[in-house]
């Protein structure tokens, strides 16, 4: 067993909600990759951690989701993804000055169903150029977050890690038959033990439904996991969100079950983490 990052988060925290539907909500184009408005818009960027961060947040993920992925070498050619995730952690770090800054790192989107893999020392290579910038900047923790792939999560993982800051690593996953799964079918469980195995120092989910399949891993998690179980799941998209109450009603079982690290993905506003926020407090409380 690889030994773990430092512990992040010693008692109940909570994270930020959902930077890109927030972005699309103030006028990002769809299909825009939301990086383009830390360059062009950063006022806009600012305004969502700053709402979160109003709401409560206690860590703000950085504007730099696709930093890893090709996605972004149109907007940013590999040489400049240094200046961009300077000017993301200068922003949350500015816009949020009481939070932790996490530097964000999403998939690389080169994993996928039915592909062969691809060359592995070169995905690493790509979370590692990021990874180092987003460091070297002056980022708090890493965050790789919506991996879906146990390999590429340990790629991400591994190359994090050789900053020497702590590693969040999240899984979005899918609900089936009331428990969630990547699209593989490897059990969530499966996944959140092999990256707390490999150096995680806190594991989890994001982008999940906030309903009995997550309390039911959060329950497991208090009992199983050797680091911090950590959620972000989503409210819904547009259209179908979840009201704040509402969402935090459907995450109060989680919550008694053990979760306390806990924000929100697509759809979370400052709305939502306020809700979160009391029911935290309660739990804390009682």
């Amino acid at each position: 067993m690889t030994p773990a990052s430092p512990r992040p988060f010693d008692g109940p925290t909570l994270l930020d909600g959902a930077m890109g539907t927030a972005l699309l909500a103030g006028g990002l184009p769809a299909g825009t990759l939301p990086e383009a408005w830390v360059l062009e818009r950063p006022e806009a960027v600012a305004a969502v951690h700053a709402a979160h961060a109003a709401a409560g947040a206690e860590v703000v993920l950085t504007c730099t989701f696709n930093a890893a992925g090709p996605r972004l070498d149109p907007l940013v050619p590999p040489d400049r993804v240094g200046a961009l995730c300077a000017a993301a952690v200068r922003l949350a770090r500015r816009a949020a000055p009481g939070a932790r800054v996490a530097g964000d790192l999403g998939p690389t989107a080169l994993y996928g169903p039915g592909r062969p893999p691809p060359d592995g020392a070169a995905v690493r290579a790509r979370y590692a150029r990021a990874a180092g910038a987003l460091a070297a900047a002056g980022a708090d923790l890493l965050w790789a977050e919506s991996q879906w792939d146990l390999a590429e999560a340990r790629l991400a993982l591994d190359a994090a890690r050789a900053t020497g800051l702590p590693v969040v690593v999240t899984f979005a996953l899918r609900e089936a038959a009331g428990r969630l799964a990547a699209p593989d079918g490897t059990p969530a469980e499966e996944l959140l033990e092999a990256v707390a195995d490999a150096g995680a120092a806190a594991a989890g989910v994001n982008c999940v439904p906030p309903g009995p399949a997550l309390a039911a891993l959060a329950a497991w998690a208090a009992r199983r996991l050797a680091v911090r179980f950590v959620a972000k799941p989503s409210p819904g998209l547009p259209g179908e969100v979840l009201g704040p109450d509402a969402f935090a009603e459907a995450l109060r079982p989680a919550v008694h079950a053990g979760l306390g690290v806990a924000g929100g993905c697509c759809g979370a506003g400052p709305g939502h983490l306020a809700a979160l926020r009391r029911l935290l407090a309660a739990a804390r409380a009682g």
